[in-house]
């Protein structure tokens, strides 16, 4: 009796320990958030985290408040944990560059998330196709007004993104420009990507311009400062100006004609797109995806760039209320 009850029992516990033993690991993976200062950075994060919770993953967030320090060490913490991969939206394009490096002594993989890290061995990164917003943008703003003097703020100098966007506008104003009808009257870079540097600039431009066009400015955030000093210099609604997230204030400003366009950027596509890949790479499992090929200075990165939409007064319903970006509720 002991002996047949040992050959029951034995294959019982080898049961036991192979149904318990083969649970599979679940895959940490982190997410830095350069800072929350806009709107559009809460809906990023929140995507990103409910792709990756329903594809089975461990989900860590930080957010840096701006300071690239901050986020270095938000980093090392995240790879101490066990992340597998680290999503990265930079405080600062270049020196981001240290994120990635610490990483791969770990063998971590890096997914640069809208904004590229530069000056490093990046391993991925997806993001909007800024060019073509910078080109949107300022071609809306040209179909209704292709002459006069125009202005630009592309955006802060510490994000690959303005510069990608002021190669768009200037894709799109050269030929304006070699003719005479357009005259770019001021060009620059921002601190950051705020209302107050929005205010800053535009007061600079009013100074040597009184008579300006059109500003094209990248962000809602600095756009918000831009309208805020043209009504108070009762220019309001007389200026073209753009705009780009689409925030609710924004949409509602192009509602009402005190903006004249804003663009909506895929942040659902972006963040189900970055969510697929994280898990594919945390799970060693083949990738799929068809990249392109994008240079930050040292290496050539396997990108995936997505289309944004361009938002008018005629398109908020089939644009930034269909997509669920915004409710209609919100907008009214």
């Amino acid at each position: 009796m002991k002996i047949s009850s040992i050959f029951i029992i034995l294959p019982l516990l080898a049961i036991l320990t192979m149904t318990t033993g083969c649970k599979p690991k679940v895959p940490k993976i982190g997410i830095l958030i350069h800072s929350y200062e806009n709107e559009r950075w809460i809906k990023d994060k929140n995507y990103m985290v409910e792709n990756l919770t329903r594809l089975g993953a461990e989900v860590m967030v930080e957010e840096a408040g701006g300071d690239q320090n901050k986020q270095f060490t938000q980093a090392q913490e995240m790879v101490k944990k066990g992340a597998k991969v680290l999503i990265v939206a930079a405080a600062n394009s270049d020196q981001a560059s240290r994120i990635v490096d610490m990483a791969h002594e770990s063998k971590v993989k890096v997914i640069a998330y809208d904004r590229l890290i530069n000056g490093c061995k990046l391993d991925y990164y997806i993001s909007a196709n800024s060019t073509q917003i910078g080109e949107l943008m300022t071609s809306y703003v040209t179909s209704l007004k292709p002459e006069g003097k125009y202005a630009l703020i592309p955006g802060s100098k510490y994000d690959n993104n303005a510069q990608r966007i002021f190669l768009g506008q200037m894709n799109v104003l050269q030929p304006y420009m070699e003719s005479g009808d357009i005259q770019v009257v001021y060009s620059e870079f921002t601190e950051a990507w705020t209302a107050a540097e929005g205010e800053l600039h535009t007061k600079r431009i009013l100074e040597q311009n009184p008579d300006i066009t059109a500003i094209i400015a990248g962000s809602d955030a600095i756009t918000n400062g831009v309208l805020k000093v043209l009504k108070e210099n009762g220019l309001e609604s007389k200026v073209f100006v753009t705009g780009q997230d689409a925030e609710i204030v924004n949409v509602k400003n192009v509602m009402n004609g005190t903006q004249t366009c804003d663009i909506l950027k895929p942040l659902k596509e972006m963040a189900q797109v970055t969510a697929e890949l994280a898990m594919d790479i945390a799970q060693e499992k083949p990738i799929t995806i068809k990249f392109t090929t994008e240079s930050n200075g040292k290496s050539l990165v396997k990108s995936v760039l997505l289309e944004a939409i361009v938002i008018n007064k005629n398109n908020v319903q089939s644009t930034v209320i269909s997509s669920g970006f915004h409710t209609a509720a919100e907008l009214n």
